[in-house]
């Protein structure tokens, strides 16, 4: 029995389409303004006030350096944050099973696959908490002592770090 191929090329235009909407959805609004002004958003939630907007962190380039490896570039309100005390709004990746996390990531994008990172090392924070913090997939508001990294794995770590209320 022949096909036309018909339905074959609808699934594929329509999946298509749905990958790019998707794609599109996690993108930033207007990367020139900030969250307050219509910018970055992640998922519906526009970032508290108060927070440091991902489309900062965001805007670190990883490069290749004279030694070889690759690593950030920083600008320099980036820079600024180190050392300072921040809130973050993100989304929790656990590194392990435990209910309550001492050391997990914290993402600018909902997790939608459990083997998968949601961004680069610029959507990421490395969050160590001195006390246990509840794991939810809701977004959370986790301040703490910023740490702006050149030569880690991670670009960012956030210390001494405690859930707030947005």
């Amino acid at each position: 029995m022949a096909h036309s191929g018909f339905p074959r090329r609808t699934l594929t235009g329509l999946l298509a389409a749905l990958a790019a909407g998707g794609a599109l959805a996690l993108q930033p609004q207007d990367p020139a303004k900030s969250p307050a002004q219509g910018g970055f958003w992640i998922g519906a939630d526009p970032t508290p006030a108060g927070t440091v907007p991902w489309q900062l962190l965001q805007s670190t380039k990883t490069i290749q350096k004279p030694d070889k490896k690759f690593g950030p570039s920083f600008p320099k309100e980036v820079k600024d944050l180190d050392k300072q005390q921040v809130k973050l709004y993100g989304f929790m990746m656990p590194l392990d099973q435990a209910k309550k996390q001492k050391r997990f990531l914290l993402s600018a994008f909902p997790p939608h696959c459990s083997f998968c990172l949601t961004g680069g090392p610029e959507s990421l924070v490395e969050v160590l908490a001195d006390k246990p913090i509840d794991f939810t997939f809701e977004p959370v508001v986790i301040a703490g002592r910023m740490a702006v990294l050149d030569d880690d794995i991670v670009y960012y770590r956030l210390t001494n770090a405690v859930p707030v209320k947005p």
